[in-house]
C-alpha cells in the first residue's frame, strides 16, 4: 500500500513537506505542481494528478496538450509511479474514452485511467481488462465518499473486479486515503491533501495535539517562531503516522470476507485466488 500525500504541504520552509512525504508517495496536481522538485527528492514515490478535478471545481478547462508537454520533461523520472490520465469528472463515458484514445502511446506504460464512480459498471471491467491500474474516482451521486450510497457503489465496484472477475488491476482512490475507506477496500494506493489541510490549523483541527506540544518539557524555552516550528513538524508527524498506519484488505483478504456477508459461493471465483494475496501492499 502507497499513502500518497497530497502537495503542496507548507510550512517551516519545505521541512513540513520532507515530513510528510518521507517514506510515504507524494500527489503532485498538474493544476500545483509547486512542490514536485522536493517531492521527487524526498518521497519514496511520485504520482502525478491531471488538475481535472482541480479544475472542475473552478469552471476552469485544461489545455491537455500542454499537460502532455509538461509532463515529457518529469515521466522519466525513476521515482514516478503513474499519471492520471485527462478525464472528465462529471462527463460521459465517451468523453473519458475519447480522452484515453487520445494518449501518446509513449506514455501509456505509467498512465492509470479514471473510473467514476457515476460509471457503468460495463465501462470499469473494460478498464480493469486493459489497464494494471485503474484510478476511483467519487462523482455523480457517490461524490461525497462514505454516505450509504458511496459504499454500494463501492462494493459493487470490487465484487466486479475481483470477486466476478480475477482481475489483478491495481486500484488507485482518488482523494480515498482516509482510515474509514483504507480499512474496508483492498486499494493498492490512495491520496488525499488531509496533512495539507489539516497540520496549520493549530486550534481548529486536532486541537489537543496542539495542546500536547505546547505543554512538552522542550517546548517551554522555545521562542514563538521555534514553537510554531515545533508544532507544524509534531502534528503533522502524528497525523501522517495515524494516517499510515491504516492498510486495506489484500482482494484475497476481501474476497473472503464479501462472500462470508454474502453467502455467495466464492469458491468458483477464487481458483486464482493466489495471484492477490499482498498485491495491495508489494509497493507497486
Amino acid at each position: 500500500m502507497i499513502h500518497y500525500h497530497g502537495t503542496p504541504i507548507w510550512g517551516n520552509r519545505g521541512d513540513v513537506h520532507r515530513i510528510a512525504v518521507t517514506g510515504a508517495g507524494a500527489f503532485v496536481s498538474y493544476a500545483r505542481p509547486d512542490q514536485l522538485r522536493q517531492s521527487f527528492q524526498h518521497a519514496s514515490k511520485v504520482s502525478i494528478d491531471n488538475g481535472a478535478f482541480s479544475a472542475w471545481k473552478r469552471g476552469l478547462k485544461i489545455d491537455w496538450i500542454e499537460f502532455y508537454r509538461w509532463l515529457m520533461a518529469h515521466y522519466f523520472h525513476e521515482k514516478l509511479e503513474f499519471f492520471v490520465v485527462p478525464d472528465v469528472v462529471e462527463g460521459g463515458e465517451a468523453d473519458n474514452d475519447d480522452l484515453i484514445r487520445k494518449l501518446p502511446s509513449m506514455f501509456r506504460d505509467k498512465a492509470a485511467p479514471v473510473w467514476h464512480l457515476h460509471e457503468s459498471i460495463d465501462r470499469l471491467i473494460e478498464l480493469c481488462r486493459e489497464w494494471p491500474r485503474v484510478c476511483f474516482g467519487s462523482s455523480g451521486k457517490y461524490a461525497v465518499i462514505r454516505t450509504k450510497e458511496w459504499h454500494q457503489r463501492m462494493e459493487e465496484a470490487f465484487e466486479a473486479i475481483y470477486y466476478r472477475n480475477n482481475f489483478t488491476t491495481m486500484i488507485h482512490g482518488l482523494r480515498m486515503l482516509d482510515g474509514r475507506v483504507l480499512g474496508n477496500y483492498p486499494l493498492a494506493s490512495a491520496d488525499s491533501t488531509n496533512l495539507a489541510c489539516n497540520v496549520p490549523k493549530f486550534n481548529n483541527k486536532y486541537p489537543e495535539l496542539t495542546r500536547a506540544i505546547k505543554e512538552a518539557d522542550y517546548a517551554m524555552h522555545l521562542s514563538k517562531q521555534e514553537l510554531k516550528a515545533a508544532i507544524l513538524a509534531g502534528r503533522c508527524a502524528i497525523l501522517k503516522g495515524a494516517i499510515e498506519k491504516v492498510t486495506p484488505p489484500t482482494p484475497h483478504t476481501w474476497i473472503n470476507r464479501f462472500h462470508n456477508l454474502s453467502g455467495a459461493p466464492a469458491h468458483q471465483y477464487m481458483q486464482q485466488g493466489d495471484l492477490f494475496i499482498g498485491r495491495p501492499s508489494d509497493g507497486n
